[in-house]
């Protein structure tokens, strides 16, 4: 809806002042006016119009006003406050709104302009199960790239697999000392190693791992140390991976790429990017280790890219790894980090910029805790049962639309309380409940119209007057600009927010008008054509949250 009102301002701005006044009218804002007196819609491009053709805003509003009062488009155009402009929608407008709701695939955009957006979310280390912090980045991740697909980008998903650093020979030790355990032999284990005795949830996966190994490979405990401490690091991070990814299947959360870590160094792309930046003067020697100098480009010290004992650090593959992605071509990349990495973000982007690219090529999304409540306690993690709760728990007990839905109650900066007897309730208080049962509710309504011989229709849109019934068209149009500002803030909570009030709103009219009224046959079918265009923007938003919109509930 702004966008059509702006495009009518801009027409009528150029049939005024020129193609050149136009331009300026970029920053132009269009927003709904707090107080309903002052009509739909206010904008203030009367004022900034005002340096580049030497008239007051008053004056402009008013030449502006002249040729849009005979458009059909507006019930008033008004000028306040100076220069504002304030416009009351026609009747004509609503029901050209309300068509392109029903009829067109009016939500979808190209505000991205085929932009190539390399999307880089979850990516665990593949050492243990996914925790609920996990399963949160997941599915902004995941809801961020489907609403970049409807708003004109051109977006991937892909998964970092950490499977050459220290974590990995961490998990073969713990592996490999559980069998020897298994076999009678008294073991000690390292202090930072996967502890045996930690069991996740009750379930104690080293040792499952440990179990598993020693069934396939008995001959392992035969093998020379290393080499048996290699294969169980190999054979333990395939098995976990596979936990992931079918924990992320049930989670609905897919990938186009699982890129691995392990492949940069057999490439020998991290010695290529080092000697890269080394060629540039950015890499220095210090105390027997490498150094970037990464204090050149804002970060607050050096930092290590290769120890004095050899073994490259974290941050060398890290920087090896955005190098892959800038040469792949990608417009942008998009980082979904835990919170905890928020230090982690200068280093990185200022390696971006020492390689020559613009550090704002990367962008960032952290995600904060989630804390669990149950019978208004919050579930605590004992270390002797691990030290987070895993996602595949959390999934089986509310169900995967529960859980994508709440993930998506508040921003991902901000730290979520799940409440799991809310998100099991069946009722309005209930937000995932409270939406699924808008759709289902309008569902069982058009079953109900089509048994009594009703039809939706559009030939007598004009009688839908009210103040809810017009409201409904306006927020269920807004969809498409609530797709637009979570693509261009990188907000998908947006779209849980939308939805709600969407239903309310749905249920404010539902609870004050009939909308089969046998004694008028043609009001009846105006409104079942406005709940068509509700359904079809309800299930549009769930699909995409990729959460069920059921027809009953």
């Amino acid at each position: 809806m702004r966008e059509i009102v702006k495009e009518r301002v801009l027409s009528a701005v150029r049939k005024i002042y020129g193609e050149d006044a136009v331009g300026v009218l970029e920053r132009a804002t269009f927003e709904k006016p707090k107080r309903k007196e002052f009509g739909d819609l206010a904008t203030n491009a009367a004022f900034l119009l005002s340096k580049l053709t030497k008239q007051s805003p008053t004056a402009i509003a008013e030449e502006i006003k002249k040729v849009l009062v005979g458009s059909g488009d507006f019930e008033s155009v008004e000028v306040a406050g100076g220069g504002f402009i304030n416009f009351r929608l026609s009747q004509k407008f609503y029901m050209e709104l309300l068509e392109k709701i029903v009829e067109e695939d009016f939500y979808l955009s190209n505000i991205g302009k085929g932009e190539r957006v390399l999307l880089e979310y979850v990516s665990a280390n593949p050492t243990g199960p996914l925790h609920v912090g996990h399963g949160r980045g997941a599915v902004v991740g995941d809801v961020l790239y489907r609403i970049m697909k409807v708003t004109g980008y051109s977006p991937e998903r892909e998964f970092y697999i950490n499977d050459a650093g220290r974590q990995i020979r961490l998990l073969g030790v713990s592996i490999y000392l559980r069998i020897k355990e298994l076999k009678g032999e008294k073991v000690e284990l390292p202090e930072d190693a996967y502890s045996g005795e930690i069991e996740i949830w009750g379930r104690n996966y080293i040792r499952e791992l440990a179990e598993k190994l020693l069934k396939l490979k008995p001959e392992i405990l035969e093998l020379p140390e290393e080499e048996a401490v290699k294969l169980a690091a190999e054979f333990g991070k395939e098995e976990i991976l596979k936990w992931i990814q079918e924990d992320l299947k049930e989670l609905r959360v897919e990938f186009d790429n699982w890129f691995s870590e392990r492949a940069l160094y057999e490439k020998g792309e991290v010695e290529e990017v080092l000697e890269l930046l080394k060629e540039k003067g950015y890499v220095y020697e210090k105390d027997g280790a490498l150094w970037l100098k990464t204090t050149l480009f804002g970060d607050d010290k050096d930092r290590v890219v290769k120890r004095s004992n050899g073994e490259y650090t974290y941050f060398a593959s890290d920087i090896a790894y955005h190098y892959n992605k800038i040469r792949r071509g990608y417009d942008r990349g998009i980082d979904v980090w835990g919170a905890d990495h928020h230090g982690y973000i200068p280093r990185v982007k200022a390696a971006i910029e020492a390689l020559g690219k613009n550090p704002d090529w990367l962008e960032v999304i952290l995600i904060q805790l989630v804390k669990l409540f149950k019978n208004g306690e919050e579930i605590k993690m004992s270390k002797r049962k691990g030290n987070f709760i895993p996602l595949r728990w959390l999934m089986d007990e509310v169900g995967v639309d529960a859980v994508r839905f709440f993930f998506l109650l508040k921003r991902h900066d901000t730290p979520l309380d799940f409440d799991i007897d809310l998100a099991l309730s069946q009722k309005s208080e209930n937000p995932v409940y409270y939406v699924q049962y808008a759709h289902a509710r309008l569902c069982s309504v058009m079953d109900k119209a089509r048994e009594k011989g009703f039809l939706p229709k559009k030939e007598n849109l004009n009688l839908l007057k009210s103040e809810e019934e017009r409201e409904l068209i306006l927020k269920a149009y807004g969809f498409r600009y609530e797709l637009q500002q979570s693509a261009l803030k990188r907000e998908p909570h947006r779209i849980t927010y939308y939805l709600i009030d969407l239903a309310s709103s749905l249920h404010r009219f539902y609870n004050k008008h009939r909308v089969i009224d046998e004694e008028n046959r043609e009001l009846s079918e105006a409104r079942l054509y406005l709940i068509e265009g509700i359904k079809r923007v309800i299930k549009l938003g769930l699909g995409i949250l990729n959460i069920n919109a059921p027809r009953r509930m």
